[in-house]
């Protein structure tokens, strides 16, 4: 109990540090505007804009050696900000009072998401704790957060002696150098409990802001506020039909949420870089919507600079906003010849492809394979286990007939409908606002560019996975559908709105509501059973005594340590019968490097593969130097390899 109460005092001390240190600062580049902003707005763009220019300053102070100065500059901006703008600093932030069922969606939403996060890396009776893959990718950003402490641009904390590349690593700035400058704060429980929260309310936060200015051009203000309360509910709660094929096969209702592949938003904060990149994406929408309604030219900065990063925090979130404000800029410039947004697109194309670069090797565009419909295809096979649909489509294809054809594009559009409806759940009913605008309203859509912009991003998240895969993770790119999923949703609250208002009677209107939720929600329970629910335990741990060695080897060493340990023994685990199994026999984690803050040789070999795929030589040497066939080879590798100390947990050796 006293370790909780521990815990939520220094969560205390993190939301007041962060709200300075990002609100703030933030608001005071929006500060001249905001007589034309309304409270939520000001808060989603402020928190945005602080995180942008956090990270900005840390990397260039860090560039230059100056990473002593980020705490004086911050902290006096903080004051002058403060003292210039008083009350009006904060004020906004009395929405939560007054509209309290914002406050008790965007709460509930916080801890639906957060609770995939919270319970990892916390200090149990017996150690260390680690559900789901929290135990791998969870502590791969500790790892890359203690490395940004180091330095900027960060050293690959799993490879010793070469930069991280090849990897989006914005987001563990962000965290890491938080971490640095206010060392009060354990970077697991940054990673795990605290920033969640606030990439969780800036998601929120973002949505309710954006879709309630975005549907204020065809409803009234208390319609357009609904419609906000709505697309929060679509981004927080509504998962996929993933329950209906796992009740079906298993009689199991609370499960299923990637049957179809793609994971929901209820599951986002396992990786912050998606998360981040989902309420930025929300924001720059907000910021360049304004903008086409003000043709200020600080609105036209202020969307570059929420927007001009952004595949620094997620190459697939930069994507997919470039080539929706490249459909917007086009119509914006055919239909009203403003060359402004053209501006715009050019300026974030060169931004983003710069942060691209300088975060990349040369041959980072290898990563992508086209290979069509091969998410759909592993679906029917793998996921469905539907072989008979795979069989006839492949008996068809050998024909190679004119009927045959058809009843081969039959099977594929059937495939199709069930990947995307599958994926969507509820959010299928974004289609009939879809088609309303484009039947009865093409004229005027096709003349906006910001429904232009909605419609190209998100079919863009549609699209990617349909074509391309991703070398190594061959899975990975699915993570563009999340982008898609995001997008409909905030079209099926309108849809879902419009349903709402055929009926006058508040029950019927609270039934549709109920019955929408019930529809929805089964795979987003269904998550927290699978990973908290009866009869489950974590899946990997710490334990008390390792940890006592962990930090020994943190406190008794160099920063610039090399660590050499074990090759993964991926049989280790049968030695131990039940789980948590210690994490060494778990997976092949980076929690040396994560919980000493040095570098490893080698660890987290799958992983680091992406990065550099010549790492071969290095697993092989880790293999010769613990056959210990060759002593004299074994000291020269030591030598040669910079390695200061051996890691080894007793039980790997028994």
């Amino acid at each position: 109990m006293f370790s909780l109460i521990q815990t939520l005092i220094f969560f205390l001390s993190f939301f007041l540090i962060s709200s300075l240190v990002f609100y703030v600062v933030g608001f005071s580049v929006i500060a001249t505007q905001k007589k034309l902003l309304k409270d939520q707005e000001i808060i989603a763009l402020s928190l945005s804009l602080g995180m942008i220019l956090f990270v900005l300053l840390a990397i260039i102070l860090g560039l230059w050696n100056l990473r002593w100065l980020m705490l004086p500059l911050l902290l006096s901006a903080c004051l002058l900000i403060i003292l210039k703008y008083r009350w009006d600093t904060v004020s906004p932030w009395k929405i939560f009072v007054k509209d309290k069922l914002l406050l008790l969606l965007i709460v509930l939403g916080i801890l639906v998401q957060g609770f995939i996060n919270f319970p990892s890396g916390y200090l149990y009776k017996d150690g260390l704790h680690f559900w789901s893959s929290q135990g791998h990718d969870g502590l791969w950003h500790v790892s890359v957060m203690e490395a940004i402490k180091k330095s900027i641009p960060p050293q690959n904390p799993g490879f010793s002696g070469e930069s991280l590349y090849n990897y989006h690593y914005l987001v563990d700035v962000l965290m890491g150098e938080f971490a640095r400058i206010f060392p009060i704060f354990q970077s697991l429980d940054l990673y795990f409990r605290f920033f969640p929260v606030s990439f969780s309310l800036l998601i929120g936060i973002s949505v309710f802001a954006f879709v309630s200015r975005w549907q204020e051009n065809e409803q009234s203000s208390s319609s357009s506020k609904k419609i906000g309360y709505l697309a929060i509910i679509f981004t927080y709660f509504i998962g996929s039909f993933g329950y209906v094929v796992t009740f079906i096969k298993h009689g199991n209702l609370f499960a299923g949420e990637t049957v179809f592949w793609a994971a929901q938003q209820n599951t986002i904060l396992g990786n912050p870089p998606h998360a981040i990149s989902h309420g930025l994406l929300a924001t720059f929408f907000l910021s360049y919507l304004i903008y086409l309604k003000q043709r200020n030219l600080i609105w036209l900065v202020i969307a570059f600079l929420i927007g001009s990063i952004l595949s620094g925090f997620k190459v697939s979130g930069g994507f997919v906003m470039l080539i929706g404000l490249g459909a917007a800029s086009l119509i914006d410039f055919i239909n009203k010849r403003k060359f402004s947004t053209l501006l715009l697109a050019s300026l974030l194309a060169l931004s983003n492809f710069v942060t691209f670069k300088v975060m990349t090797s040369k041959d980072a565009a290898s990563f992508l394979m086209f290979l069509p419909w091969w998410f759909i295809r592993t679906m029917v096979v793998d996921k469905l286990d539907w072989i008979d649909l795979e069989n006839r489509r492949q008996h068809y294809l050998s024909k190679g007939t004119w009927h045959a054809s058809l009843r081969v594009i039959q099977l594929e559009t059937t495939a199709f409908a069930i990947f995307l409806v599958g994926n969507s759940g509820m959010r299928i009913l974004g289609i009939v606002e879809l088609i309303r605008k484009f039947i009865f309203g093409r004229a005027l859509i096709l003349k906006d560019p910001i429904e232009i912009m909605l419609v190209v991003t998100m079919l863009t998240g549609l699209i990617i996975p349909l074509l391309f895969v991703q070398k190594g993770l061959i899975y990975n790119n699915i993570q563009f559908m999340q982008y898609f999923l995001f997008i409909f949703g905030f079209f099926g609250a309108v849809s879902t709105y419009r349903i709402l208002t055929f009926f006058e009677s508040k029950i019927i209107k609270v039934i549709i509501v109920g019955f929408l939720i019930s529809l929805s929600i089964p795979t987003v329970v269904g998550n927290l059973v699978e990973f908290y629910g009866p009869n489950t335990t974590p899946l990997a741990k710490i334990t008390n005594l390792e940890l006592t060695a962990l930090k020994f080897l943190k406190e008794n060493s160099p920063e610039d340590a090399i660590i050499l340990n074990l090759p993964f023994n991926q049989y280790l685990k049968d030695k131990f019968k039940y789980q948590p199994r210690p994490i060494y026999a778990w997976y092949d984690t980076p929690y040396i490097t994560a919980l000493t803050g040095r570098s490893s040789y080698l660890a987290s070999e799958h992983v680091t593969l992406l990065f550099y795929p010549g790492m071969d030589q290095r697993l092989e040497n880790k293999r010769k130097f613990f056959e210990q066939s060759d002593f004299s080879w074994n000291r020269e590798f030591l030598k040669r390899a910079n390695i200061s100390f051996i890691y080894i947990a007793k039980s790997e050796l028994e």
